[in-house]
């Protein structure tokens, strides 16, 4: 019985016995509801459920206990009614009862409510759908009733109760919104814009949602009649629905109406009104929930709402917690950006409403300065006190103390002030926001500071919201996916850095240089200017918002930039400080965003800033590296080496105690201010300047204090004690990291410039060179004012106000020097980051010669020392480099004479380097390679910008480029005869050389005059030939195939005149270039080309060669549609036929060579370069074909090409195959038909494919693919070969491809990864492709074509029948369906009349049915023995119907007996998996009776050899029998058949297992009865049943013998089972069996025809009887006895 029975059982007894006396009607409802459930089937919960449901009195007894609010009869009523509420087995119509009656019981005692409760759960979950209506409101009264109860765990749980029925209200309106209109009655009611039909269910929503508002309100319900509810939790629920719902609410304007008229009023009245705290945060949390998601459709009540909060944030309209209250409201509202565009853009920008978001932060900036004292308001921010005992001190508070801020604003902060002011997270801070706290009934005790806290959070988050929706849009769509990171760091660099990122950004810093061209820089997207995007409008109203916003914000940062702030809260304001400025500035607003540049630069110095300082207490020291550059280094000296370490840094820790100086925060304020500079570069024009003042001050009060930080660091270890030391230690290492982080900032902000627009730079750029010329005012030796004019214009007045300037210091000669260097520096580092936009800027720089005179003589003098003759030599190329790329009021004339001077100085300069008149020192080498490779490095960036521009001096420039060389490149000593070698003066020489080299062939080809043609043509090939760096010798081979494809664009006809066509030799080539015009000479050019890179192609290199070979064939890929017929002749006789003859030669005199390790490893890379040539020749062949067709000597051509693939093929390398195979295919796969060729060429094709098979093949690089690819090749080679030969193969040709394709499987390797017993390999694949392209109309190919497929078929069943590592299991499958499919397909056609041709085939397919269970190497189903069965079984089907009458076919005949052997036997002892025996005899039974339909009928046919016939039948006998026969029963070899049934011996006691596969045996045990049986009596089936009957009175007799001999041994124990059916069943056959008459010879005495096998048996049964136990056993004897009687007459 189930536990619901029970249960039930149990409480009606009880009932039962206690209303016996006293309640007649319960009692007697009780005993039938008793027997009701008496009588009820026990199965299942579920079915009890079910029947109860049935069963609408059944519940009776339980209501009337509960109507009598008696406790002892109310408590077996609820206990039942719940029970059936959790199982579900109350009717539904007794609902309303059942809710009537929990009524009733809620006043009872603890534990009937307590169980009303747990009912109440199961009742909305079960019955959720049926709670509507009146039944609903039945509900919401009960748990209203229960609520109402003073017991505390009652009325709690009685409240979750609401809140899950509340909740299942609202449920089933989202789920009926969500479902397709159904016919649900819909009500009208009346709403904002006058009535609106509503379903059912939300209805209830609304009745419920307008209650809850009522009661919430103290107002009279209108359906809850009885229901009351404290405020508080009516908040709650309502809450609840907002949070989870308000989807639902939105689209229900119902809804929306009771919120408007009933639940927005309240909220605004207790917001008003002197509520309670816990009132108050819950009508703050509506109102979050509004905000969020009813915004629009209250717009009205949101606006009342918000004006409320801003009106109650000032200090008379509300307590100090409910304006906190205020405030996270807020919070929360600008930290979801798309509220706040929102209220902006429903409020704010509408004439006609108030301005919510602009009266906030009005608010906010009159908070922020309400009581300075509390946030410690000063004139510049400091760090909070905090008590020295306190575990977690401030890190920058030691920082500022450390730097010395003695007196007035320096000096340092007390540690210990017990109420210390400013904002901290320590004690701004609760951990429970006041909105959150709804467990509290008082308001709880804020800290003084909090509310400001909240303000500066407001504040960020404002600034926050804008800039992360705003940034992106910025970035431009091209760069969008590569830039975003970046800019995003950008964003994000005001935060602290800790000292392991500080160390990878000093070690780490990236390389300066910049290779890219600024023209291909954008501008910052202006986000206003996106008129079409989809987010345009919010776009433009968070444009408005900083427009509009941005003075109360500054007012509001102001304040607190000037507040006591810790660590947290101050790097938090800068970070909002910085994007709301960047933000600005992006928008283009240019009054805000100069507006919070000036601010963020006040703060970035102390107070005073550089006014302090005087020029005679100024010393100048060494100033910081990310400010200025004070090193000697040059570009790629300051890449390589290491940045200064932060230990060096950390060294500078105090400054003078009476000198102002700059703090941590300073230097993150002036971080923030640089990284605005890199964010906002492209847009701040003139603004530049606040950027640059700002650094230079800064600049200026670092580099002063250094002096200072050491005398202070000196008293201090004299006059300090331990604990003060270590403080003043860590103070002094944050200081150094801030100033390394700031270090780091400086040089990103000039990197920047690179990425600057050309006026942004323009402006950058007026800025520094106002600080360089300031600096190079300083001369200080009348030697040196040459240099001093030259290198320091007067500088230009400036529009803004400047700061006080760096001019004037009094510097001593190392700082001079120190300072002048930083000049070239700077400058040469602003070069390098802009080249290509200072190569177009209209600026006018003079001095240039004198300038390149000086220079030049100081970097040539030893005696001025290395690092001045590198500086020099940077100096000279850097300005160069800038004056010659900016005279734009000079003609193009003029401005080439300029560079024509300029390269002619640099070539000098070089040549300086090397006069053999100096003595030169290995130090002096050292400085001289260094200054040639800054020429030529000056020479790559001039090309850069002006290359293709250049038209004067290009002989200079390839003069300078191969001055590398020990030999200078000129025509005068080019050589063609042989090949030239050349060798560079230093490896870094030559990858500098190589850089301007490149440059020209990629880019400035076209501007190379054509009479310097030549020599870049012997330059490329100077480079290629260099032995020293490879790299470079593979990147210029690529520049050939520009220069080819310059000299094809500027002769698109490629026309080879008559001069051209006679040339023998490059030397007659150079004559016709030197004596043509320049469009004549174009084609003999572009010859000298290839023959130069034909030289390359046979260097020694392996890379080397191979990158030429590649080259050179691009070319001709290119520029082969070009090319007439005899041009295209000329090519192949001059560069082609050479090429091979060229590999023949190397590969000869390799492989002649002695025998080693190296001369191995050259052989296998000359047979890599013949792969790729005969790759490419294949492929320029293909292309070319019939331009080389229609040649005369196209015979000899093509007989050279087969000669040369012969020898190719003769070397016997698999790679060499591929190529070779593949390029053939390429080739043949062009040509439309044979008649193109000819015969003769087409049978030296056919020679080949045949003696080129490449199992034999070798692989030395031992791959993995073994020589799969390689036979794939040959084998797609003779694809193409089948389609040109057609139908015009012969039959030995159609031999030796079968031979092939065989050899071809047999000998492959084995796949790598792979097994090929589910998938075939590749090369058997296209072996069966290959075979369906053998024609078979040709005599004798059908069966030569069968003959193989069927050798597939048994190819994995012959020992050795190939690799070790091949199963050929997959190729027997899938050649069981090719021979299938062509046996079907010839048949059906008629072109098979001679079964002969089908035995093989049939034998083939019989084999893996003969294995079956022996065969181990099985994958997928089906397995082999399935796929042959029904292969042969569909081509048997298909071909004895047709062939059935053909004579003398006797293989034919016995292929298929044998095949219906293999069906019917198994050898099952072998099988692996016994559990498989019996699907697989199912699936033998049914291919047994296809097979059997087939041949029976026919069997019979005078056609068919007799032993056809006893073969088939003895297979029958053989696999019918059940139990092992004793071998003296069947008869020896030369015996009669049935003569073993005459023996004698001993029995058997022994339990013999049957076989198991009796199912099958007994089918064909009753073939034979079935074939000896009387049919039609057609002598067909008259020699089937003569075959037959032997065989069925053999197995007849063996199963009587055996009984008779084992049954006397057996005594009492009884015969095994399956004997004794087996011997029954072969009893009741014979007995039922009508025999052919003539199936068995007469006997003497025998009347009967038809019983004639009763006869031959007669003495075994006669002797079974005599044995026979058991009444079954002896009645099937005795009725056979009866038959014999009967039919013989006896």
């Amino acid at each position: 019985m189930s536990m619901t029975a029970q249960v039930l059982a149990s409480e009606l007894s009880s009932l039962v016995q206690e209303s016996k006396r006293k309640n007649p009607e319960i009692r007697t409802a009780a005993e039938k509801s008793l027997n009701d459930l008496k009588s009820l089937p026990q199965t299942s919960e579920a079915q009890l459920s079910a029947d109860l449901r049935c069963r609408p009195n059944f519940a009776r007894p339980f209501l009337l206990a509960c109507g009598t609010r008696n406790p002892k009869y109310a408590g077996s009523g609820i206990i039942c009614l719940q029970r059936l509420i959790v199982s579900k087995a109350l009717p539904d119509e007794l609902l309303e009862g059942v809710l009537e009656a929990l009524r009733e019981c809620s006043s009872l005692a603890l534990d009937i409510q307590l169980k009303i409760l747990q009912a109440l759960p199961s009742l909305l979950q079960n019955y959720a759908n049926k709670l509507k209506g009146k039944l609903l409101v039945n509900a919401f009264q009960l748990c209203f009733l229960l609520h109402n109860n003073k017991t505390a765990v009652i009325s709690n749980t009685a409240a979750a109760a609401l809140q899950q029925l509340v909740a299942s209200t609202f449920e089933k309106v989202a789920v009926k919104d969500g479902l397709p209109p159904d016919d649900e009655i819909s009500t009208e009611i009346s709403a904002d814009e006058g009535t609106i039909l509503v379903r059912e269910s939300a209805l209830d929503a609304y009745k419920l949602l307008n209650d809850i508002c009522l009661l919430t309100e103290g107002q009279t319900p209108q359906i809850l009649s009885t229901a009351t509810l404290s405020q508080n939790f009516g908040l709650e629920l309502l809450g609840s629905i907002l949070s989870e719902y308000a989807d639902t609410l939105i689209i229900h304007p119902e809804q929306v109406h009771v919120c408007r008229t009933r639940l927005m009023p309240l909220i605004i009245r207790i917001l008003s009104e002197r509520a309670t705290f816990s009132t108050t945060v819950r009508a703050m949390r509506l109102i979050q929930l509004i905000l969020s998601h009813l915004l629009f459709a209250l717009a009205s009540e949101c606006e009342m709402a918000l004006s409320l909060l801003n009106h109650m944030l000032d200090p008379d309209a509300a307590f100090l917690w409910k304006r906190a209250l205020c405030l996270e409201v807020f919070r929360g509202i600008h930290s979801d950006s798309t509220l706040a565009r929102s209220i902006y853009s429903h409020f704010d920008e509408q004439e006609e409403k108030r301005n919510i978001m602009r009266d906030h932060l009005a608010t906010l900036v009159r908070l922020a300065s309400e009581k300075p004292a509390i946030i410690g308001l000063g004139n510049q921010s400091t760090v909070p006190a905090v008590n020295s005992h306190a575990k977690d001190n401030s890190g920058e508070q030691a920082a500022i103390q450390a730097e010395g801020l003695i007196g007035g604003i320096g000096a340092a902060v007390s540690l210990i002030e017990p109420d210390a002011p400013g904002i901290s997270t320590r004690w701004s801070t609760m951990r429970v926001p006041c909105i959150d706290q709804l467990d509290k009934s008082d308001p709880p005790t804020l800290p003084p500071a909090y509310i400001y806290g909240l303000t500066l959070t407001c504040i960020n988050n404002f600034s926050e919201g804008l800039a992360k929706f705003l940034l992106p849009f910025t970035i431009p769509i091209e760069t969008k996916a590569k830039r975003k990171s970046r800019a995003a760091q950008k964003a994000d660099e005001v935060s602290e850095t800790s000292p392991e990122d500080l160390n990878k950004t000093e070690n780490g810093r990236r390389d300066i240089s910049r290779s890219q061209s600024s023209r291909n820089r954008r501008l910052p997207v202006n986000p206003l200017s996106l008129q079409g995007h989809v987010l345009y409008s919010q776009i433009c109203t968070s444009g408005h918002m900083v427009e509009h916003c941005w003075p109360a914000l500054l007012a509001a940062c102001s304040t607190f930039l000037n507040a006591t702030l810790d660590s947290d809260y101050y790097h938090a304001l800068i970070r909002s400080f910085q994007r709301f400025t960047q933000v600005a500035g992006l928008l283009d607003l240019s009054t805000p965003r100069d507006a919070f540049l000036t601010t963020l630069g006040k703060h970035s110095l102390p107070s005073g800033g550089i006014s302090s300082l005087t020029a005679g207490n100024a010393k100048n020291s060494p100033i910081s590296n990310g400010i200025e550059h004070t090193d000697n280094q040059t570009d790629s000296e300051r890449d390589s080496s290491p940045s200064p370490s932060i230990s060096s840094v950390r060294k500078r820790h105090s400054v003078d105690s009476g000198t102002v100086t700059m703090n941590t925060r300073n230097l993150l304020c002036l971080r923030a201010l640089l990284n605005l500079g890199i964010a906002l570069g492209p847009v701040l024009q003139k603004s530049w300047l606040i950027i640059l003042e700002t650094l230079q001050q800064a600049d200026l009060l670092l580099s002063h204090a250094e002096s200072g930080r050491r005398q202070a660091s000196g008293h201090s270890k004299q006059g300090s004690g331990s604990q003060s030391a270590t403080d003043d230690t860590n103070g002094a290492s944050d200081f150094g990291l801030e100033v390394a982080a700031v270090k780091t900032a400086g040089t990103r902000l000039f990197e920047s410039t690179g990425d600057l627009s050309d006026p942004a730079f323009i402006s950058v750029l007026t800025c520094l060179c106002d600080l360089l010329r300031i600096t190079q005012n300083e001369s200080q030796e009348a030697s040196e004012r040459l240099n001093d004019d030259l290198l320091s214009p007067k500088p230009s007045s400036r529009k803004h106000h400047r700061l006080p300037s760096l001019s004037r210091l009094s510097l001593d000669g190392n700082m001079a020097v120190r300072g002048n260097m930083f000049v070239l520096t700077r400058l040469n580092e602003i070069i390098t980051h802009n080249i290509l936009r200072l190569l177009r800027q209209d600026t006018v720089e003079t001095g240039w010669d004198l300038l390149v005179e000086v220079l030049t003589h100081s970097l040539s003098q030893q005696g001025s020392g290395s690092e001045v003759r590198i500086k020099a030599a940077s100096v000279l190329n850097d300005m160069f480099f800038a004056i010659a790329t900016s005279q734009n009021d000079l003609s193009s004339v003029e401005r080439d004479k300029i560079r024509k001077k300029g390269l002619i100085a640099l070539l000098r300069g070089i040549a300086s380097l090397y006069d053999e008149q100096r003595l030169d020192s290995k130090a002096s080498q050292t400085c001289d390679l260094e200054i040639h490779r800054l020429i030529i490095d000056t020479l790559r960036s001039v090309l850069e910008q002006c290359g293709d521009s250049l038209i004067l001096g290009w002989d200079t420039v390839f003069a300078i480029i191969t001055s590398i060389f020990d030999k200078l490149v000129s025509l005068d000593e080019i050589t063609y005869d042989e090949q030239s070698s050349y060798a560079s003066r230093s490896p870094k020489l030559l990858r500098s050389s190589f850089g301007p080299l490149q440059l020209i062939c990629s880019d400035f080809i076209s501007s190379v005059p054509h009479s310097c043609l030549l020599t870049l043509l012997e330059t490329l090939y100077a480079f290629c030939s260099q032995q020293q760096d490879l790299n470079i010798s593979l990147t210029t081979i690529a520049f050939f195939r520009n220069v080819s494809d310059f000299l094809q664009r500027e002769d698109a006809s490629m026309e080879f005149d008559p001069s051209i066509t006679r040339c023998r030799s490059e030397v007659d080539l150079i004559h016709v270039i030197q004596l043509e015009d320049q469009i004549k000479s174009f084609p003999a050019l572009w010859l000298c080309l290839l023959l130069r890179l034909m030289r390359i192609a046979n260097d020694s290199r392996l890379e080397v060669r191979h990158s030429a070979l590649h080259t050179l064939f691009r070319i001709f890929d290119a520029c082969g549609e070009q090319l007439s017929p005899p041009a295209w002749q000329m090519c192949y006789r001059v560069i082609v036929m050479e090429m091979l003859s060229a590999d023949k030669a190397h590969y000869e005199a390799v492989e002649g060579s002695q025998p080693s390790h190296e001369g191995d490893e050259n052989q296998a890379s000359w047979n890599e370069t013949a792969v790729i040539i005969m790759g490419g020749v294949s492929k320029l062949l293909t292309q070319n074909l019939d331009t080389m067709i229609s040649s005369a000597n196209f015979t000899d051509m093509w007989n050279q090409l087969l000669g040369y693939v012969q020898g190719l093929l003769e070397r016997k390398v698999l790679d060499i195959s591929t190529a070779v195979f593949t390029g053939m295919t390429k080739m043949l796969a062009d040509i439309e038909n044979i008649d193109k060729i000819g015969q003769s060429s087409m049978a030296k094709v056919w020679s080949l494919w045949e003696n080129g098979v490449p199992v034999s093949h070798t692989d030395p690089s031992q791959g993995k693919s073994g020589n799969q690819d390689s036979i794939v090749a040959y084998l797609d080679w003779f694809h193409q070969l089948s389609r040109l030969a057609a139908g015009g193969m012969s039959l030995g040709r159609v031999k030796i491809i079968t031979e092939r394709l065989r050899s071809c499987v047999v000998d492959s390797d084995a796949s790598a990864y792979s097994a090929d017993i589910d998938k075939m390999t590749a090369v058997q694949k296209y072996s069966l492709e290959s075979l369906r392209l053998i024609p078979t109309s040709i005599p004798g190919a059908l069966s030569e074509l069968i003959d193989s497929i069927s050798g597939f078929v048994v190819l994995a069943y012959e020992e050795g029948g190939g690799k070790k590592d091949q199963t050929f299991v997959a190729l027997s499958k899938a050649s069981m369906d090719l021979l299938r499919s062509c046996i079907i397909d010839h048949v059906s056609a008629g072109q098979i009349q001679d079964p002969e041709l089908l035995s093989k085939a049939i034998s083939a397919l019989e084999i893996p049915l003969q294995l079956k269970y022996e065969w181990r190497k099985e994958g997928k189903e089906p397995s082999t023995w399935k796929k042959a069965t029904m292969t042969a079984l569909v081509i048997l089907e298909t071909a004895i119907p047709v062939l059935k009458s053909v004579p003398d076919a006797p293989a034919f005949w016995n292929s298929i007996v044998k095949l219906s052997s293999g069906i019917t036997s198994a050898n099952t002892r072998s099988c692996n998996a016994p559990s498989n025996i019996l699907e697989d005899e199912a699936f033998d039974i049914a291919a047994y009776e296809r097979i059997q339909r087939l041949i029976t009928p026919v069997l019979g046919l005078p056609s068919i050899p007799e032993s056809a016939r006893r073969a088939y039948v003895a297979s029958l006998f053989a696999n019918s029998i059940v139990h092992t026969p004793h071998p003296d029963d069947l008869a020896r070899p030369g015996q009669d058949l049935l003569q073993g049934l005459q023996s004698s011996h001993i029995g058997r006691t022994q339990d013999l297992p049957p076989t198991p596969r009796a199912k099958l045996s007994y089918l064909l045990l009753d073939e034979l009865f079935y074939l000896v049986s009387v049919r039609e009596g057609t002598p067909e089936q008259l020699r089937l049943a003569q075959a037959a009957a032997p065989f069925l009175i053999l197995r007849a007799g063996i199963t009587l013998k055996a009984y008779v001999l084992d049954q006397p041994l057996r005594g009492r124990m009884p015969q095994p089972w399956s004997q004794k059916q087996e011997l029954l069943y072969v009893l009741r056959k014979l007995v039922d069996l009508e025999s052919e008459p003539g199936a068995i010879p007469d006997a003497p005495g025998i009347i009967s025809q038809r019983k004639k096998h009763l006869h031959r048996l007669f003495s075994l049964v006669v002797q079974a009887t005599a044995v026979a136990e058991g009444e079954e056993v002896s009645g099937a004897l005795k009725t056979f006895l009866d038959v014999v009687g009967r039919d013989f007459g006896i």
